[in-house]
């Protein structure tokens, strides 16, 4: 016969507590990794892209017409690469590709401050941000959850 023993009400309360604390921390971690059912502005599984950002890092160069080079973000679980290896100053178009499993986005970001950034983007699903680099140094990586500490962080140089 199973016999009951009655937990002091603070120890009751403190493990009450400490499993909703853990119950927390789980729904918090599971929603930062993403799913493929996000906002409205999330870009599609279809491969449809988001709204795109357009945000200036300096003036565009000076001269002419300052046609857009365009370069694709390929972004994995977790990891993100270029199509080029080496970025000069000017005008972009950048699609993100979303490869993963999971939800990513796409921040350009220069000594600490984010200069563009695209919505999230749903696996299988694509992105675009327009944005005028100056020469120097950059940070590309994806803002969701801890997606940026395992990985998905690509320096970036401008000349």
């Amino acid at each position: 016969m199973a016999r009951w023993t009655r937990i002091p009400a603070p120890i009751a309360r403190r493990r009450l507590s400490h499993a909703a604390a853990g119950l927390a921390v789980a729904t918090l971690t599971l929603t930062a990794c993403g799913s493929a059912s996000t906002s409205s502005s999330a870009a599609t599984t279809s491969g449809a892209p988001a709204p795109s950002s357009t945000v200036s890092a300096g003036s565009p160069s000076s001269g002419g017409s300052s046609q857009a080079t365009s370069i694709t973000a390929t972004e994995a679980d977790f990891s993100i690469s270029l199509d080029k290896s080496s970025l000069t100053a000017g005008s972009y178009t950048i699609t993100v590709a979303n490869k993963g499993s999971a939800t990513h986005d796409l921040v350009v970001e220069q000594g600490g401050a984010s200069v563009a950034r695209t919505d999230s983007i749903s696996p299988g699903g694509t992105g675009s941000l327009n944005v005028t680099l100056k020469p120097g140094d950059y940070v590309f990586y994806c803002s969701i959850g801890n997606h940026r500490s395992m990985g998905m962080e690509l320096p970036v140089h401008v000349s």
